[in-house]
């Protein structure tokens, strides 16, 4: 038994019966209804604000509204929704039935049409899971909409269909991850342990993290796909470059984020981040002190600005010191160091240990990338930046160990993903391995 043509049957049938074929009363599409605050006890805040601006009555006598409504939900499916997650067949039948309905009863079917439409509407838009709630180092782009005035406008011009289509991402991997959606996860299918069954996951997982997603990339961008442990650097919209990374080991994840490029750095210093002081630099020092000489840290007080020697460091006071490793080939930054606006305090470097580049699981660093070959990369953006300098100016600065702090007008934006299935231009699928053990957690979320 096909439900859907049996669900699209009914309510074609009941949004275009001529009205002399209806027996029963048309008061319920003629009249509004006043529905009681206590009514909206509980209920999230667009629901709340949206009735209140429509003077707490009753918005959903037009059949056709609530049939378009049923209809995207059901349609929702080839966007990654899970139809039956909705409640289909309560809407259904109060849509039938609303001519019959009590004012109670209709008081209560019209703040559950609301409830899910800003539901599938919030779903469409930016995804069924907030990756910020679920995974906490990730930054999501979210898109600002107006919900409430969104549902205000489609009812009233009578496009709720509509609307909701025009809200989906249209970015070209979205469309792209569509695309395989459709061909590789009939959502009938509970199969997660064969091959086609792992397919059908990874396309699922991937395709909501497009949603979470910049529409608009840039024309010029590095784009880091973790689990590849590649950088693919693009220049009005072809690929130009592309370079191996090493990104962070799985207890100390590199972050996925959104930003661009404000400055390069060459010979940088490098001032210990807080995870690698506390789980790293603090119990090797406390063992032995000199970690410090052989490592080539300063110690200074973050009071005075004085340095400290490593005799009188105090180590159950460590946090109340800076500890700086000094410029060179030497330094974990290596000789380059390239700088972007973000809160998780990372960024993009060469490395002391360039031969780690050549090992298969690359994800070994403390949250930071690696890139190989990056003053060829530093070249490149300077280009693309307008800047005139020269690979012999940074290979003198980085031959003499001068730094040199060169400002970007960021003009190339970075961004650090995590797809475990990549997509070709020939719609190949090819599955990466899930590095950090994030896949599942969304799948769970998502067949709910």
């Amino acid at each position: 038994m096909n439900w859907k043509k049996i669900v699209v049957g009914l309510l074609l049938f009941s949004a275009c019966s001529k009205p002399e074929t209806v027996k029963v009363s048309l008061s319920n599409a003629e009249k509004k209804f006043l529905i009681e605050k206590p009514l909206l006890f509980g209920k999230n805040e667009r629901i709340t604000t949206f009735y209140a601006n429509n003077d707490f009555e009753t918005v959903w006598q037009d059949s056709l509204n609530r049939s378009e409504l049923i209809s995207a939900i059901i349609d929702s499916r080839y966007d990654g929704v899970l139809p039956e997650s909705y409640p289909l067949a309560k809407l259904i039948k109060a849509h039938w039935n609303y001519q019959n309905l009590s004012i109670s009863e209709l008081k209560k079917a019209d703040i559950d049409f609301s409830e899910n439409f800003f539901k599938i509407a919030n779903q469409l838009a930016s995804g069924k899971v907030n990756p910020k709630k679920l995974y906490g180092d990730w930054e999501p782009y979210i898109q600002e909409l107006d919900y409430v005035s969104l549902l205000e406008k489609s009812l009233v011009e009578k496009n709720i269909h509509k609307t909701l289509e025009d809200i989906k991402p249209k970015s070209e991997l979205y469309l792209k991850y569509k695309k395989a959606f459709a061909q590789y996860v009939p959502i009938t299918s509970k199969d997660t342990l064969s091959a086609e069954g792992l397919m059908r996951k990874k396309i699922w997982v991937n395709f909501e993290r497009t949603k979470w997603l910049q529409p608009n990339l840039g024309e010029n961008y590095v784009w880091i796909n973790l689990p590849e442990y590649r950088l693919q650097l693009v220049e009005n919209g072809k690929i130009i470059e592309t370079h191996k990374v090493i990104v962070g080991k799985k207890e100390r994840r590199t972050p996925v984020l959104s930003s661009s490029f404000n400055g390069i750095i060459i010979n940088p210093k490098w001032t210990v981040p807080p995870t690698i002081l506390k789980k790293d630099l603090v119990p090797k020092a406390t063992a032995n002190r000199g970690y410090f000489t052989a490592n080539r840290l300063t110690i200074y007080d973050k009071k005075t600005g004085k340095q400290v020697d490593p005799e009188n460091w105090n180590p159950g006071n460590y946090s109340s010191y800076r500890y700086v490793q000094q410029t060179g080939r030497l330094n974990s930054l290596g000789q380059i160091k390239f700088n972007f606006p973000n809160k998780h305090m990372v960024y993009l470097h060469d490395t002391n240990n360039r031969t780690m580049f050549g090992v298969a699981n690359r994800a070994l660093s403390s949250g930071c990338v690696r890139v190989e070959n990056p003053f060829g990369l530093a070249e490149t953006i300077f280009k693309i930046e307008g800047k005139n300098i020269l690979r012999s100016e940074m290979d003198t600065l980085a031959h003499y160990e001068k730094t040199k702090n060169f400002k970007l007008n960021q003009k190339v934006n970075v961004h650090q993903v995590y797809f475990t299935a990549v997509i070709d231009s020939t719609g190949s699928v090819k599955i990466l391995n899930d590095i950090y053990g994030l896949d599942n957690r969304l799948y769970k979320r998502l067949v709910q």
